[in-house]
């Protein structure tokens, strides 16, 4: 027996309401930096762009004598974070390749470290606001020589003069670190 076939004003009516069609993909957001750091104002609302992770890499990397934790067994790297996000939102096309959020080309990104008994403490900022700090364990003497060229060239040490807020040579606009002791 053959079925009824529906009239064209049901078959409409169908479509307007969304049924015989193919769902409609939803658009992905993309991580921001109020998402994942505990900062406010213009840079909570931005996404995570690739210069911004760069130029924290290079900061991270351009402080003398730090292992990034995550690098050395565990805790937590801005950097690596800000990749990820950074990666992710070029996918979901919330951001170019090469793109830096308009709050740390401003303002910038950098690391500081200040020596407390027994190591530093590393902080890392975009826009003058934290979004990474942990303690880095003083190496001793004996230890220090076998970790070679690592321990070389740290200028005397934490706590040995302040190296000011310089970016490391060829990091992306932006990049620095500082040492306070």
């Amino acid at each position: 027996m053959a079925q009824p076939q529906p009239r064209r004003g049901e078959d409409e009516g169908l479509q307007q309401q969304g049924q015989g069609k193919a769902p409609a993909v939803a658009q992905q957001e993309p991580i921001k930096y109020g998402d994942a750091f505990a900062v406010k104002g213009e840079l909570a609302a931005q996404p995570i762009a690739p210069r911004d992770a760069a130029a924290m890499r290079s900061a991270e990397d351009s402080v003398p004598g730090v292992q990034v934790p995550q690098e050395s067994g565990g805790g937590f790297s801005a950097g690596a974070f800000m990749e990820s996000a950074a990666q992710y939102n070029e996918a979901v096309g919330a951001v170019r390749p090469g793109q830096a959020s308009d709050a740390a080309a401003k303002h910038g990104i950098n690391v500081t470290q200040d020596a407390v008994p027994g190591g530093r403490i590393v902080t890392e900022f975009v826009a003058g606001q934290v979004v990474g700090q942990y303690a880095v364990a003083e190496v001793a003497p004996a230890q220090q020589d076998s970790a070679g060229a690592k321990a070389a060239g740290t200028g005397g040490g934490a706590g040995q003069g302040d190296a000011g807020a310089t970016g490391a040579p060829g990091a992306p606009a932006g990049a620095a670190a500082a040492r306070r002791g």
